[in-house]
C-alpha cells in the first residue's frame, strides 16, 4: 500500500506558504462560511498546531474547520508556490485521527465500515439489490466467478436511490457493447476513500486486501468504476496488489467504446453543460474523455461551464463533508447549481454518482427545474433511442 501519499513533510510545506490569499478566492466552503478561521490559511495553521502539538487542547469548533473542506484541490490549483494543499489537508487529518480528534460522525462511519463494509451502514449482502429494478439485467451478473472486466460499483452507486439509475445505465451500456464483465456483489467492500479522507489511513488495509483478492480470484484484466473517488483510491493504493490490471473510470471506457464503433449512438436533441468532478478532473486529470463522448452524440449541444476543467467547481459532497457538516454541503451544492444552470442549459451532466446526488438535491433546494444526468445516462439514453 502506497502510504507515502499521506506521509509528506508537513513542516516543509507549511514553511513555504506566503499567506498571499489566492486560495481564499477559490475555496467554496470558505466563501459560504465567510470567517478567516474557515480559510485555507487558517487550516494551514491548524495543521501546524497538530503536527507540533503546540496547542494540544484545540477547541472542537477550531478542529471542525479542518474537516469543513471537500478536498476538491481548487486551492492547490491556484497556489503560486505550488503547495499541494490537498495533500496537506489529508496529512493533517491523519494527524488529527492519530490524536483521536476526528469528528464523531467520522468515527461512526469507521465503525460502519468495520461491521457492514459500506458507508451507508446497510447490510452488505444488499449491495446488488439495484439489479432488481432493471427491466432486463444481464444474467447472473453478481454470480459470475470469472470475467475479463470487474465493475466495482462502489457504496454510493450501490445503495443510494439517487445514484442507482447511473449504475443501471452503465450496466446497460457495457452489455450493449458486448463486454465480458461482472460485479463483485456482496463480496464488494468499500474502496476505503471515506477512511482516507478522514485521515484513518491504517484502517484501509483490510478493505484493500479483500477487494484486491476478490478481483484477482475473478481473473479480471480490468476494473472499471463510475465513481471518481473509487477510481482515484484504486489507482493510488491498489496498483501494487494487482500488477497488470487496468483501472479505468467509466468515461475513459466509454470514450474507447464510442471511438472504436462498439456503441452506435443516435440523435439526442439536448443542450447540456458538463461538470468536471473534482476527483476525476482536477485530482484525476481526466478532462477530454467525457467531452469526446458527448461530442459523439448526434444532436447534443455542449455549453461549457464558465468554470471548467482545472477550475471546475465542487458539488459539495467530497472529502467526507456531507458527514461532518451536511448544511454546508447543501450550501455549496446550491451555489454550484446556480452557476451551472446557465441560460439555455437543459441538463447538468457530470460523471460522478455523488455529484449526481448532490446536484439533484441542490436543484430541489434552489428551486431550479433542471435535469441532472451522469454521462453514462446520456450515452444510455442515446442507445435507447436506437431500439
Amino acid at each position: 500500500m502506497n502510504k507515502s501519499l499521506f506521509f509528506t513533510n508537513l513542516a516543509q510545506e507549511l514553511a513555504v506558504c506566503a499567506r498571499c490569499g489566492y486560495c481564499l478566492s477559490v475555496c467554496e466552503t470558505y466563501q459560504e462560511i465567510g470567517w478567516e478561521s474557515a480559510s485555507p490559511r487558517a487550516r494551514l495553521r491548524q495543521a501546524n498546531q497538530l503536527q507540533t502539538k503546540s496547542e494540544p487542547e484545540m477547541a472542537a469548533a477550531e478542529m471542525l474547520r479542518l474537516y469543513q473542506c471537500t478536498l476538491c484541490a481548487r486551492c492547490t490549483e491556484v497556489c503560486p508556490l505550488g503547495i499541494d494543499l490537498r495533500q496537506v489537508w489529508l496529512v493533517a487529518r491523519h494527524e488529527a485521527a492519530k490524536q483521536d480528534l476526528a469528528p464523531a460522525h467520522l468515527k461512526q462511519m469507521q465503525q460502519s465500515l468495520k461491521i457492514q463494509h459500506n458507508v451507508f451502514n446497510l447490510p452488505n449482502d444488499t449491495r446488488s439489490e439495484w439489479l432488481m429494478y432493471m427491466d432486463d439485467p444481464p444474467d447472473d451478473l453478481d454470480q459470475r466467478e470469472q470475467a475479463d472486466i470487474v465493475y466495482f460499483v462502489g457504496c454510493v452507486s450501490s445503495f443510494s436511490p439517487a445514484a442507482q439509475p447511473v449504475t443501471e445505465a452503465f450496466t446497460r451500456v457495457m452489455a450493449a457493447a458486448g463486454l465480458d464483465f461482472a460485479i463483485m456483489g456482496e463480496a464488494e467492500q468499500c474502496c476505503g476513500y471515506p477512511l482516507l479522507a478522514a485521515g484513518l489511513v491504517e484502517e484501509v488495509e483490510a478493505l484493500r486486501q479483500h477487494n484486491a483478492a476478490t478481483v484477482k480470484a475473478m481473473g479480471a484484466k480490468m476494473v472499471v468504476f463510475n465513481c471518481p473517488s473509487c477510481t482515484l483510491t484504486w489507482r493510488e493504493f491498489y496498483a501494487d496488489a494487482l500488477p497488470g490490471v487496468e483501472f479505468k473510470h467509466a468515461v475513459e471506457l466509454l470514450a474507447e467504446l464510442v471511438g472504436d464503433g462498439r456503441l452506435t449512438l443516435t440523435d439526442l436533441p439536448l443542450t447540456v453543460t458538463y461538470h468536471d468532478p473534482c476527483d476525476l478532473g482536477r485530482n484525476g486529470h481526466v478532462y477530454e474523455a467525457p467531452r469526446q463522448s458527448l461530442a459523439a452524440v448526434p444532436g447534443l449541444r455542449l455549453i461549457e461551464a464558465a468554470e471548467n476543467r482545472e477550475r471546475g467547481i465542487c458539488c459539495g459532497g467530497g472529502g467526507d463533508l456531507e458527514m461532518v457538516d451536511p448544511a454546508l454541503t447543501t450550501q455549496v451544492g446550491v451555489k454550484a447549481v446556480e452557476k451551472l444552470a446557465a441560460p439555455g442549459v437543459e441538463a447538468i451532466v457530470t460523471a460522478c454518482p455523488q455529484c449526481v446526488r448532490m446536484f439533484k438535491s441542490a436543484t430541489e433546494n434552489a428551486g431550479r427545474p433542471i435535469e441532472v444526468l451522469d454521462l453514462v445516462q446520456v450515452i444510455d439514453r442515446a442507445l435507447e433511442r436506437e431500439k
